[in-house]
């Protein structure tokens, strides 16, 4: 006969730090962070061409990846700078250093 084994309940707060791990990893949180304020950060004219896809670390940098269709491309790149100082003031340090810009046929 086997043994069954009861488990006690856990709280949630023991959990998630090692459900999050992984989610910490490769400034995860960061765009996850940026993804849910992305409105509030670059405001209602912007949100509907473009969204955030991915922040990697390229050279030391922190390389933000925003995804938008042909047409807004060109208006967004006169924004860059703009953009790059709208997230840094949300996050209160120099959170992107550099945005590049890439084409999407869904938006």
């Amino acid at each position: 006969m086997s043994k069954k084994y009861i488990n006690k309940p856990v709280k949630v707060s023991t959990l998630l730090p090692k459900i999050l791990n992984a989610a910490k990893k490769k400034n995860s949180c960061s765009i996850l962070e940026i993804k849910s304020n992305w409105r509030e950060i670059i405001g209602d004219q912007l949100f509907d061409k473009c969204f955030a896809f991915s922040i990697k670390k390229i050279n030391k940098n922190n390389v933000l990846t925003i995804i938008s269709n042909e047409g807004s491309l060109l208006e967004l790149s006169y924004e860059s700078q703009n953009i790059k100082e709208r997230i840094n003031r949300y996050f209160a340090y120099e959170m992107v250093n550099e945005i590049k810009f890439k084409k999407s046929f869904q938006l």
